[in-house]
């Protein structure tokens, strides 16, 4: 082999080799890395409270946007209602009071969807409405039977009403509204208990 032909192959073997170099040195495509999840212990999950609304009435917008409201807690459920009045009055030594949702004239119609509640209370460790604030009301029912009475929670356009079973009532006073904390146990139609509590507020009407 002359000198041209050998310099001419040694150039072609060196191509080759680059080549071959270059190949080897080009990264491998890269690969998806899979971990393995580890367990977590998941927070409890924060104790929530339904909210239940009555089906809106055709009313016009001021007077809905002027609406003021009540509510109350059944089981995990929280029921807006009218707002309260507590109607006050005096009977010898003692004072009547009836915490009332304040209905509107709507009520009396068969299609009405709203709720509605009634608790007749006789205070009988107070004999001034100016002393209410200091007074509480305690009531249990002879038996777990669900009762003729006009106490209670109505829900649904009096579909539903639930009956006092075992509650006590708190009176607080709050600027000029008394507040009746309510706390107890009422029984629905099929003879279930349900846990209740609210907060009313309301300005006393001496009656």
């Amino acid at each position: 082999m002359d000198r041209t032909n050998r310099t001419i192959a040694f150039a072609t073997l060196a191509v080759a080799v680059m080549g071959a170099a270059i190949g080897c040195d080009k990264p491998q495509a890269r690969k998806a890395i899979v971990l393995n999840p580890t367990t977590r212990q998941s927070a409890p999950a924060p104790t929530t409270v339904a909210v239940v609304t009555p089906t809106a009435t055709t009313v016009p917008a001021a007077t809905q946007a002027a609406k003021k409201v009540s509510h109350i807690q059944v089981g995990r459920m929280l029921f807006e209602f009218p707002d309260a009045r507590l109607l006050v009055r005096k009977e010898g030594d003692k004072l009547n009071t009836v915490l009332v949702s304040n209905d509107p004239p709507e009520m009396l119609n068969p299609a009405y969807q709203g709720n509605r509640y009634y608790f007749e209370m006789v205070l009988d460790t107070v004999d001034d409405i100016k002393n209410i604030a200091r007074a509480d009301f305690v009531y249990k029912a002879a038996s777990a039977e669900p009762q003729e009475t006009s106490n209670g929670i109505f829900l649904n356009g009096d579909r539903q009403h639930l009956y006092p079973y075992d509650i006590r009532v708190v009176f607080d006073k709050e600027g000029d509204h008394l507040v009746a904390e309510l706390h107890g146990t009422f029984i629905d139609a099929n003879g279930q208990w349900v846990p209740v509590q609210a907060r009313l507020a309301a300005k006393p009407e001496m009656k």
